[in-house]
């Protein structure tokens, strides 16, 4: 269910700070300020003015859904430059080693992927086509680091691939999609591939793969529907609308592709 974000009401303010009713709200404000100030230290001596102005440009006191996405931006873009500057020092060898060993220890490939996929499951409320782009980058981004941390993550692998597929590079998401079944056998990764072939026009080739995961799985609701638009962009109608109606039966069919349906008619 969508939160209403204009339900969201400020309780009081003191000086410079808001405190709000949602304790929630209240500790992405808190972290907020911490940010802030490890902005001030971190970058204290580098050209850090427009990072600096985007945890400015941020209004609390006229909370909303873009301010929470806005927020997350500005956390990855802290996150990333800090990566630059630990990159561009000249340290050992070991220490870089040593470094990286940490961060899989504290799990730190599996925050980079909790970003990826709370920013992958937030672009279905995104409108506007270039901040989509910049999401899906963003997603790649984050999944990259994830790997580069712990490259036996196989989610990583399979939410860059979907990012991939959103920006039409569906041979590179076949790659991480298989990547993905080297470390963890999952249906969900055999589906994308079958997505990844059908939006190529591979038609074939995804028909195949859709195939496999209905002998494991004879009630995969993605499967179905994958071949349904598989056939319906073949032309082929009648098949079309035998796996729309199968899908159809395991979980209803959004608007849009029930209008495919009725065209198959």
């Amino acid at each position: 269910m969508k939160k209403d974000w204009e339900d969201i009401k400020v309780s009081r303010r003191t000086g410079d700070k808001v405190h709000f009713e949602s304790t929630f709200l209240q500790n992405i404000s808190d972290s907020i300020d911490y940010l802030k100030q490890e902005a001030d230290i971190i970058l204290q001596d580098l050209d850090s003015s427009e990072l600096k102005q985007q945890f400015d440009d941020i209004d609390l006191e006229e909370f909303s859904e873009d301010a929470v996405n806005q927020i997350d931006d500005v956390v990855c873009d802290l996150s990333e430059f800090k990566d630059e500057v630990v990159n561009s020092r000249e340290d050992l060898e070991f220490l870089k080693d040593s470094s990286r060993n940490a961060k899989v220890a504290l799990n730190r490939d599996a925050d980079y992927v909790r970003r990826a996929r709370r920013k992958f499951k937030r672009l279905d409320s995104i409108d506007n086509p270039d901040y989509a782009e910049k999401t899906n980058l963003r997603i790649i981004g984050l999944c990259n680091k994830a790997i580069e941390v712990n490259d036996l993550n196989p989610e990583a692998y399979l939410i860059k691939g979907k990012a991939l597929i959103n920006i039409e590079k569906y041979d590179e998401a076949i790659e991480e999609f298989v990547n993905s079944l080297a470390l963890e056998e999952n249906l969900d990764a055999k589906v994308a591939i079958g997505d990844a072939n059908r939006l190529n026009e591979d038609y074939e080739d995804a028909i195949d793969i859709y195939d496999s995961v209905l002998n494991v799985d004879g009630q995969s609701f993605d499967a179905l529907r994958g071949k349904a638009l598989t056939y319906y962009d073949m032309e082929k109608f009648k098949d079309a609308g035998e796996f729309f109606k199968k899908a159809d039966s395991i979980y209803a069919l959004d608007e849009k592709d029930k209008q495919l349906w009725d065209n198959c008619n």
